[in-house]
């Protein structure tokens, strides 16, 4: 089934498209091409997705259309295509480009049509296309067609091709590989395409950029080679592994062991930042060729290089094809490079490399998997702290802020769970670094959640975020803080996918018995409730509401040691108990230090902040308040003397479950911001202006951007955090996310908006049919500020107060987040 035929392949799809719908116009789609392969996510034989791109030739002439595709297997006659599913592209001049969901697999006619009701207006495919795995190769004369013997691909669909970087085309194969050296003899790629293809039950692509002849300086930066390295990575957009197979001119340019261990680290150092993720770099020991040179002091330099090279980060070991001598060689006239069998042969050991460190043991290996990363995004001094209603410039740093990821993958599934040292996390925020983390990662946006830890002495970062999205002028300093700001979480994203393995997950929860969290609301005489008072108030009644003492643990261990690879906890405090005009993470900074000292450096620890709205740390029957470190350390113990005791997650079983729920907001009048206005130029000015009215006018200020599409205010010349860019004049309602991930029938973390009340996160524990029930707070949208239970806002005060949505709200997030709890308890009984 070679279908590598232009003209074949357009008058099938004629064929096909006038078949289809007659009368439809035919669809231009330039993505997916033929004859491609897409790289999957998963690692089993058979399993895996791809968010493919699809993308075209926008049609003249329609416009409000449905747009959909549809997948058809071409070799199994048995299997079904699938339903036509809508999708969504977006336009860009006379384009378009849009995602499929496709199943790991092929080859597969990709087939799109847009249409108007039961009209079909334009209808387009591509075939052959598959989703399975892709590789980049690159190096010298091996890993070209300097080899005796021209193969072919023997794969009976014909599913191992290679692309032609010279004209951006995928064909089958066969030898001579379209490597730009022009090299036209035999390579080992058709074989270890064939093992692949069959062994994994994917179709396989290769791009060989190799060039014969070459040294490792010329494949730096700086080198003529690097670039076309570089292009051919961008251009594959994901790829499973680098098969690098080069050494020899090294060894005639008297390259020391140094010198190539640093040539190769520059090398992938600048690749993988432009690529945006880091593919392992498999290396062949390929220092040998007996008919040019003799230097066995000059091949053991390299050899150790390659040694030391797969100890550091990103490096991995290849076939040591040095070892094939005798019949694996050519006579002289090849100036001994592989025979066919040794053509043959250093397929094999490139299969059991690839086994080995790319695709690891489909028994050993499959199920779920977990990555964890952490990267500083602590602002430099002078950038705007956080937490209060005026601003405060940054004089320095106590600890470094973070941010934190986990993900979590199988091979039907991915999700990633970001964790950031910041007072809240804007929309605008989270949806930028979630679409560019999964268009990196192939984890799909709904699935992903950036979270903050609500610390007080953190960056105040959404004006400058308002007017980086808007690509509005603003300092220069505050500026490339943005940018680190949400390069920060997405790289985490992405180095916690790249490092995702097999791993032991334990649960459970610890008991926090030292009093460190205070209900902060008061019931008083007069039937009112307020907040931050203390016992020696006579008219103080009692504490409003309860506290959670439960501190929720996530334990992920390496199952080679048992050693602990992080610790993701959870508890309900606020976070805002260091002040002044340093940052600071608060007190998880000291809970990280305490598991780090017991259970190694290495250890990553992730706080999320549970439902704290009405919590805090000042103990109303002493004015003595605890401090970060006494908290941090109290929880810490708490923490670490409960690891020992979690129970194995046996079922590692991963769903996930996203809805979006349509909060309903408060209104702001004219009267409102009018009043707004003047009050914030008074207290901006150091004029005298009461608490409460300031919280209240702050707040109408935002609500009549998120209401009005026109707002009635000026917005930015009055606040600066709750800027939005995506929310502004969305209405009467605030769509916020609520996600569930849970893994097997143990675990659950329930991602919510939001300064959510504890009343609601303890009915959410209650009703919740998994053991370990983790509730993150302040998860992709913070603008609805507090969000109390509907009793909490008879009784008013300052979260009442500061909160931007409606009586009921709280509840509708318990309900929903119960729902998703229980279609995933469905899900894990059926599997």
């Amino acid at each position: 089934m070679q279908l590598t035929s232009r003209v074949f392949i357009l008058v099938g799809l004629l064929q096909w498209a006038s078949s289809t719908a007659f009368g439809a116009d035919l669809l231009h789609l330039e993505h997916p091409q033929a004859s491609q392969v897409i790289q999957r996510t998963g690692v089993a034989p058979g399993i895996g997705f791809a968010d493919v791109k699809i993308s075209g030739r926008f049609p003249d002439g329609i416009d409000s259309v449905t747009w959909e595709y549809r997948v058809v297997p071409l070799a199994d006659k048995s299997a079904k295509s699938t339903a036509w599913t809508i999708f969504k592209p977006n336009r860009k001049g006379k384009k378009f480009e849009g995602t499929a969901r496709i199943k790991a697999g092929g080859w597969y006619r990709l087939e799109v049509r847009c249409r108007k009701k039961d009209n079909i207006l334009n209808v387009g495919a591509v075939e052959p296309m598959g989703v399975g795995e892709v590789f980049l190769i690159a190096g010298q004369s091996y890993a070209t067609n300097c080899n005796d013997e021209r193969l072919k691909v023997t794969d009976p669909q014909q599913r191992v091709v290679a692309f032609n970087g010279a004209k951006q085309t995928w064909t089958v194969a066969n030898d001579p590989q379209p490597a730009p050296d022009g090299s036209n003899g035999g390579s080992i790629w058709p074989p270890l395409g064939d093992a692949l293809a069959a062994e994994l039950q994917v179709p396989v692509g290769f791009a060989n950029v190799g060039v014969a002849s070459t040294s490792s300086k010329q494949w730096m930066p700086d080198g003529n080679l690097h670039p076309r390295l570089v292009s051919a990575g961008k251009a594959l957009g994901g790829f499973r592994a680098i098969l690098w197979q080069q050494g020899e001119s090294d060894v005639l340019g008297k390259t020391s062991t140094a010198q190539y261990v640093k040539n190769l680290q520059s090398i992938r150092n600048t690749a993988v930042k432009v690529w945006g993720f880091e593919p392992p770099w498999l290396l062949a020991k390929s220092t040998i060729h007996p008919t040019v040179y003799n230097d066995s002091a000059g091949e053991k330099q390299i050899r150790d290089a390659i040694d030391r090279l797969i100890k550091q980060p990103g490096f991995f070991s290849g076939p040591d094809t040095d070892t094939l001598n005798g019949e694996n060689r050519g006579d002289a006239k090849s100036r001994r490079h592989f025979s066919g069998i040794g053509q043959r042969n250093a397929a094999k050991m490139w299969l059991a490399a690839i086994r080995r460190e790319a695709i690891p043991d489909k028994d050993a290996h499959s199920g779920l998997r977990v990555g964890v990363a952490e990267v500083d995004i602590t602002p430099p001094r002078g950038f705007p702290m956080a937490g209060y209603y005026h601003e405060r410039l940054a004089e320095g740093t106590i600890d470094p802020l973070k941010t934190k990821a986990i993900v979590f993958r199988d091979d039907d599934t991915s999700a990633a769970l970001v964790v950031c040292d910041l007072v809240g996390i804007a929309t605008d925020f989270s949806k930028e670094v979630r679409q560019i983390a999964s268009a990196k990662t192939g984890i799909p946006v709904k699935n992903i959640v950036i979270a903050a830890t609500h610390s007080h002495t953190a960056p105040d970062y959404m004006k400058e975020l308002y007017l980086y999205l808007g690509k509005e002028k603003q300092k220069d300093l505050r500026l490339k803080y943005v940018e680190k700001l949400i390069n920060g979480p997405v790289s985490a994203i992405i180095q916690a996918n790249q490092s995702a393995k097999p791993s032991i997950l334990q649960a459970g929860s610890a008991q926090q018995k030292t009093k460190v969290a205070f209900n902060r609301r008061f019931v008083m005489r007069d039937g009112s409730v307020r907040t931050w008072q203390s016992f020696s108030n006579p008219d103080v009644v009692r504490a409003a509401g309860p506290i959670d003492d439960e501190i929720g643990l996530l334990s992920i261990r390496n199952p080679e040691d048992g050693t602990h690879r992080c610790v993701l906890s959870n508890f309900a405090l606020h976070l805002d108990t260091v002040g002044g005009t340093k940052w600071s993470a608060d007190y998880p900074y000291f809970i990280e230090r305490m598991l780090r000292d017991e259970f190694g450096s290495e250890l990553i620890s992730i706080f999320g902040t549970g439902c704290c709205g009405d919590i805090n740390h000042a103990n109303p029957a002493t004015p003595v308040r605890n401090k970060a470190d006494f908290i941090g350390h109290s929880l810490g113990q708490s923490i670490s003397k409960q690891l020992s005791h979690l129970k194995l997650v046996e079922n590692t079983n991963l769903t996930v479950h996203s809805k979006v729920v349509k909060l309903p907001l408060q209104d702001a009048t004219r009267e409102e911001v009018d009043r707004s206005i003047k009050l914030l130029k008074i207290a901006n000015q150091g004029g005298k202006v009461d608490f409460f009215d300031h919280v209240t006018a702050y707040k109408k200020l935002i609500l009549d951007q998120l209401r009005h599409h026109q707002p009635l205010a000026k917005t930015t010349d009055h606040i600066t955090w709750g800027l939005s860019r995506s929310l502004s004049g969305i209405g009467e309602t605030l769509p916020v996310d609520v996600t569930v991930m849970t893994v097997g029938n143990d675990v659950a973390i329930v991602c919510l908006p939001g300064e959510v009340f504890v009343e609601l996160g303890l009915a959410i524990k209650q009703a919740s049919q998994f053991p370990t029930t983790i509730i993150v707070e302040l998860s992709n949208a913070v603008e609805t500020i507090y969000i109390p239970h509907r009793a909490a806002y008879a009784g008013g005060s300052y979260e009442v107060t500061n909160s931007a949505v409606q009586p009921g709200s709280g509840e509708m997030l318990v309900e929903t987040a119960l729902t998703l709890l229980r279609q995933a308890a469905t899900e894990n009984k059926a599997h």
